[in-house]
């Protein structure tokens, strides 16, 4: 089932201009919003419950269309590094007690103020959610002032009759533990920033966190059949292959680009209770807590100037990818990710492109698409982006096979996600048309001129 997004799109993007947005976005009225149409719950003893297929899926389905029961947007977080540092203990830390982030505890305070007002909530929908019974671990915020604004919502369930003194307690544990282990990022055109352009790509000014009732039962995978993106608040989850009748259906619960490292990187990303792991993966080496090349880095090094940066992506892509032990200022170890150096390719390759050097770039842009066909899920958003960027360089390098190759791959894996055609396709990518990422000549066009020679509306 394919499901008409442009209006809303529409929306998104009037949305998106606003100093300050919180969207509110409606569904398509064709869209299954429970998923019970295609998918079912089964609980399985030892893993939980789960959806599974009722019936043979193509790739490319819609599987649900869904609003959040709360969400937090990222510009109504204050910087949490002071905050952070006022929860720091010297003390011995009880092994029970869990500390969490103030997007978090903005969430669990958001949600109990509304269960107040409505219970059902609570009662019908956030209740089922995992975990379902109360355990020894106890959250806490690190940050105070959030804390706070957490223990004065929990007291005044207790003013409302449907909750007992029993049942403010339960919240009380349970609330924060299920935000933790439910709550999802929100980005609207979230492959826009696979290269760091992202204050002019995508629409960075309606990302937030939220939890979502009906997607909380897809499971985490390091091989995911199921892709989810979202335009607003509203997310929608689609098949990225074909599924059969009985399979399971499952997301990433980290960042696709990671799914490629080892079982303990992985398990360390995930940050959560449960390990995950494969008969086909080995596990060596230590884990490493967090990618070198973060967003940070990352604008750090498109500060340099381009020849100084080219110098710079070169010593560091040799060290991410040698099996050399090389160490930081202080000594340590320095642990790359796969993904590290394939951010550094994609740094490599703008860097060519912003110097005229597209037969260079080209080659950069090349190695990226082959780590997303061999690293990633099939038909991840993140590939539309590179195929696009690969287009755009092979038309400046006048290499014109190849233009015909990438932007066919673009266009037909952009539909098979978010379907319209390369009108929506226009759409979604509006902001990208509008970067100067090439110097302009006669030969090389930018902009939607290059839109419009190689994605003819």
């Amino acid at each position: 089932m394919s499901v008409d997004l442009s209006e809303i799109q529409n929306l998104a993007d009037e949305l998106s201009k606003e100093e300050n947005p919180t969207p509110d976005l409606p569904i398509p009225a064709n869209c299954d919003q429970s998923g019970n149409n295609l998918l079912e719950i089964i609980d399985t003893t030892g893993k939980g419950k789960g959806f599974y297929a009722k019936q043979d899926i193509n790739a490319g389905t819609t599987l649900i269309g869904a609003k959040p029961i709360s969400l937090v947007m990222d510009w109504e977080e204050d910087d949490e590094e002071d905050e952070m540092s006022m929860c720091e203990d010297d003390g011995e830390e009880d092994c029970d007690v869990m500390k969490g982030s103030k997007r978090n505890g903005m969430l669990v305070a958001r949600l109990a103020k509304a269960m107040k007002e409505k219970p059902s909530i609570w009662f019908e929908q956030v209740s089922n959610l995992f975990p379902r019974q109360v355990t020894d671990t106890i959250w806490i915020c690190e940050c105070p002032e959030t804390g706070m604004e957490i223990e004065r919502a929990m007291n005044a369930l207790a003013e409302v009759h449907q909750f007992d003194d029993d049942a403010v307690d339960e919240i009380r544990l349970r609330l924060p533990l299920i935000i933790r282990y439910n709550c999802l990022s929100v980005e609207t055109g979230s492959e826009l920033f696979v290269h760091p352009n992202q204050g002019k790509g995508g629409h960075i000014a309606l990302s937030g966190t939220g939890l979502y009732y009906h997607p909380s039962y897809f499971n985490h995978s390091h091989t995911p059949n199921v892709a989810r993106y979202s335009i607003g608040d509203v997310m929608f989850f689609v098949s990225n292959r074909g599924i059969k009748c009985g399979e399971e259906l499952c997301i990433s619960y980290i960042e696709s680009e990671h799914l490629c490292e080892n079982p303990r990187v992985r398990t360390n990303l995930l940050d959560m209770d449960f390990e995950e792991n494969s008969i086909h993966d080995v596990v060596d080496g230590a884990e490493t807590t967090y990618p070198i090349i973060d967003l940070d880095m990352q604008d750090e090094l498109m500060s340099i100037h381009p020849i100084e940066r080219l110098d710079e992506i070169k010593r560091l892509l040799k060290q991410a990818t040698s099996d050399t032990v090389t160490l930081d200022d202080e000594g340590e170890e320095l642990r790359w990710f796969k993904s590290d150096a394939h951010q550094l390719r994609i740094i490599l390759a703008l860097t060519y492109d912003s110097i005229g050097q597209h037969t260079n770039a080209l080659k950069e842009w090349e190695q990226c698409i082959v780590f997303v066909k061999e690293h990633l899920p099939p038909c991840d958003e993140s590939a539309v982006a590179l195929y696009v960027q690969g287009a755009l360089c092979a038309q400046a390098s006048g290499q014109w096979s190849t233009v015909k190759a990438y932007s066919k791959l673009a266009m037909e894996t952009h539909d098979l996600l978010f379907g319209g055609g390369v009108q929506f396709f226009r759409q979604r990518y509006a902001k990208e048309a509008e970067l100067t990422l090439r110097p302009p000549s006669k030969k090389v066009l930018n902009g939607s001129a290059a839109f419009d020679l190689l994605w003819r509306a």
